[in-house]
């Protein structure tokens, strides 16, 4: 049995007719149809760089539940959606430290 993977981004426009079609074209086929689903992750050391820290704090802050992950296998995963609202606590946690230096 072969698979066909398709991948729709978040961002996709008019994707339904197109993924309706093909899974009505593979049932027709006798074939078996999966629908899955993920949720766009990054890791540790991807997450440092976009902030511009290190994984070390990353980490750090992870342990202390600062920061949603979970691990696939040995390694931890952060979705894209938990990134960006960690981002925004982030800098307001250095506006606040900043704005004591003045």
């Amino acid at each position: 049995m072969s698979d066909t993977l398709i991948t729709i981004p978040p961002d996709a426009k008019a994707w339904e007719n197109t993924l309706l079609q093909r899974v009505r074209d593979a049932v027709a086929a006798g074939k078996v149809v999966r629908v899955e689903s993920e949720t766009p992750c990054v890791t540790p050391q991807q997450m440092a760089d976009s902030l511009g820290v290190s994984r070390a704090t990353i980490m750090r802050r992870i342990q202390d539940g600062e920061i949603a992950a979970t691990k696939r296998g040995n390694r931890h995963r952060i979705s894209v959606t938990e990134m960006e609202r960690f981002r925004t606590v982030y800098i307001r946690e250095l506006a606040v430290a900043f704005a004591d230096d003045f």
